[in-house]
Parts: C-alpha cells; sequence; structure tokens
C-alpha cells in the first residue's frame, strides 16, 4: 500500500504553509481595484474677503471638488490713498464756484470688517468699521471698493472767483450734504481706480512648502506585508500590498500667501492649490526568473496597491539567507495650481512645483518572503 503525504520543504516550518495554502484556496474576498485618475482643478476662484480666507502661510486640506476662494488686494497694515488735494473749477471773474477736497482714506483689514480712517478740511478725524462686501457711494460701504481704488473722502466749500482762482468764502462741508448743520460723519466719496498686477505683488515662493510635503511622503512610506504569510509557495501568487502610506491616492493642499506691499501698501493673496496624488509602485521582486506582475487572488482581499507574483523557485535556492528581499519605489506626482484677484479680477494658472517629478519613496527595505515547495513523499506501509 501507498500513501501520499504533503512536505513542505523548509527548515523552520510546514504547518504554516499548510495553512496558508488552504486559506488561498477558499478565500472568496475582492480583489486588486485600479486607482482612479484625480479629477481636474478647478478653473477659477471666487473674489473674497481677506479676512475670510483664515490663517495664512499654513497648509490646510483641501476638499477635492470645492471652490477655491482667493482674496481682494488688501493688507493687514494701513492703505489706501496717498496725499489730499484741492481743485477748482475755473470760471469767469465775479462769479461763484467751488473749491474741492479730497481726503484720502486709508484702510486695514481686521479678521471681521475693515478699519477706514480720514482726515477732514477742518481738522477732524473720521474713522468708520466697513462690511468689506459693501460698494457704495460713501466712506462706510466702500468696503469692496477699496480693494482696487484710492478712496477719497469728498469736501467743498463756496467761494468766488478772483484773480484767476476761486477765493474761499464759506465753510467746509460734505460735498454731498450741502448745507446739512455739522460735519456729516460718512462723507460721500471719489474712488479713482488703483492698478494692482503681480508685477507689483509678486507671488512668494512655495518651494519651503514643497519640501515640506516631499519630506512627509518620505516619512510616511508605509509598509510591505504579503499573503501567504510568513511562507509562500512556488507556482501560486504571493501578494503584496502597502499599508499606511500617507498619501495612498491623493492629499489636496490650500495654502494662502501674500505679496509685497505696492506703493499704496496694498499686497495680492496668493492661493495655491498643492495637489499631491500616487502615481503607481514600482515592485522588484528579487527573482532572477523575472518581475512580472499577475492578478491577485480574491483571498488577498482589499489592500493599498495591491499586486501578486509568482515565484517559480524556493527562496532557500536563491539567497543564504533563505529569503526573497521585496522592494517598493512608491512615485507620486505633485501639481500646483496658483489662483488671485487683482484689478482685472480672478485669475489661474499652473505652476512648477519646482522638484524633480515623480517623486520616489519607499518603505523600510527590503521586504524578507520565504518561498517554499508543496512536494509528494511515498510512503509504504
Amino acid at each position: 500500500m501507498e500513501l501520499s503525504v504533503l512536505f513542505v520543504r523548509r527548515r523552520r516550518t510546514a504547518r504554516a504553509c499548510s495553512l496558508a495554502l488552504l486559506v488561498w484556496l477558499t478565500g472568496t474576498a475582492e480583489g486588486w481595484q485600479p486607482p482612479s485618475r484625480p479629477a481636474p482643478s478647478p478653473n477659477d476662484c471666487v473674489a473674497v474677503y481677506q479676512g475670510a480666507l483664515g490663517k495664512q502661510g499654513a497648509v490646510t486640506d483641501y476638499q477635492a471638488g470645492a471652490s477655491i476662494d482667493c482674496a481682494r488686494p488688501g493688507n493687514t497694515t494701513p492703505y489706501g490713498a496717498g496725499a489730499a488735494f484741492t481743485a477748482s473749477d475755473a470760471v469767469q471773474d465775479g462769479t461763484p464756484c467751488t473749491i474741492m477736497y479730497y481726503a484720502p482714506v486709508k484702510f486695514q483689514n481686521l479678521p471681521k470688517y475693515i478699519h477706514a480712517v480720514w482726515t477732514s478740511p477742518f481738522g477732524t478725524a473720521g474713522a468708520a468699521n466697513l462690511d468689506p462686501s459693501s460698494s457704495g457711494d460713501v466712506v462706510s460701504t466702500s468696503g469692496a471698493t477699496a480693494a482696487t481704488n484710492d478712496v477719497f473722502a469728498v469736501y467743498s466749500r463756496s467761494g468766488l472767483f478772483q484773480a484767476q482762482q476761486c477765493q474761499p468764502s464759506g465753510a467746509w462741508g460734505d460735498f454731498c450734504q450741502l448745507g446739512a448743520p455739522g460735519p456729516n460723519p460718512d462723507p460721500c466719496i471719489l474712488a479713482q481706480p488703483h492698478r494692482i498686477v503681480p508685477a507689483d505683488s509678486p507671488p512668494p515662493p512655495i518651494a519651503p512648502y514643497i519640501a515640506s510635503i516631499v519630506r512627509d511622503l518620505k516619512t510616511a512610506a508605509g509598509t510591505v506585508h504579503s499573503l501567504p504569510s510568513p511562507n509562500g509557495l512556488v507556482n501560486l501568487p504571493t501578494c503584496f500590498w502597502i499599508d499606511e502610506m500617507g498619501v495612498p491616492a491623493e492629499r489636496d493642499l490650500n495654502l494662502v500667501l501674500s505679496g509685497p506691499p505696492d506703493g499704496s501698501g496694498r499686497r495680492i493673496f496668493y492661493t495655491y492649490l498643492i495637489r499631491v496624488f500616487f502615481a503607481g509602485v514600482d515592485w522588484a521582486f528579487d527573482d532572477p526568473f523575472g518581475n512580472d506582475q499577475i492578478q491577485p487572488h480574491p483571498a488577498c482581499g482589499q489592500h493599498p496597491q495591491l499586486t501578486a507574483h509568482s515565484y517559480q523557485m524556493i527562496s532557500e535556492k536563491h539567497s543564504e539567507d533563505g529569503f526573497y528581499h521585496i522592494t517598493a519605489t512608491e512615485k507620486y506626482q505633485v501639481t500646483v495650481d496658483l489662483y488671485w484677484d487683482d484689478t482685472y479680477g480672478p485669475h489661474h494658472q499652473a505652476v512648477d512645483p519646482g522638484v524633480p517629478l515623480p517623486i520616489t519613496v519607499s518603505p523600510p527595505q527590503p521586504y524578507e518572503q520565504y518561498v517554499g515547495q508543496v512536494e509528494a513523499i511515498p510512503m509504504t506501509g
């Protein structure tokens, strides 16, 4: 009588391989799924008040598919028109005339409102807290206007034109409320367009932030796992995957930086959308017969970057320590989109991230995989 029994070639233990083989042949979990491609970046941004953007200079998470906000020009320190000036129209001598006084309004962006200050021609100081989205004909409604206009509070006084100039004969008053008693705390305004473009307040470099993102990738490369584990079998797929990757698919980040102030004190605020997405992994299976990847068996289940390889030779014949040494090189792409608002409205352009692509990182190396063999040994008795 002749019986056949299973024998696994390995100096350590056969039981683990037998159990692994049983699980391998009976598993029914779903297998590998290909990674999806990232969605395109937004084409434009929504111009908002700078205070609504939150902290500048800090990288924050961005929800893919959400709109992008870009701040209108301004500053957290005073900005606005320059010096006061007067003007009057030339008329015939001996006829009434009007002298106009334009008091520059200075603005300052605060978290919830814009603070405005100016000085009237009779020496009194004016101040108002503005709704950042307001746009009207008086100082208190010039919040949005201030972004790209030099704003002046307008005063006037009557006079008589003599000797080729307007000789004052009345008191100063708000030009829009002539005859009203006392100084008006909310005078009407003159808005003169102020041109500010990236040439006046260029975008700052983002190299330090990209370098930090690359460092994070390298420190969160994950760990390689396999199945069957710890003992694979020749001529059957051995699955490999990577767990605990810092970016298993995609991570989108938002960064707001301001350019230097222009001559009026205004800055352009730049919103960067930094997208890091997984672009594949290069597996090296340490197999002298080839490096082919095959479809993982359903028993492997679902794991990040799941793949499989079939070895034809037991690992004890391949290396002195009896293992195959598997390496995985993860590849990542980085895109940077720049958004801003200036005199001519919102803008968007793609910019160079400034690092060689793809970025490559690797889990701790190497991963040791034992591969044994099932043999039939004749027995008589």
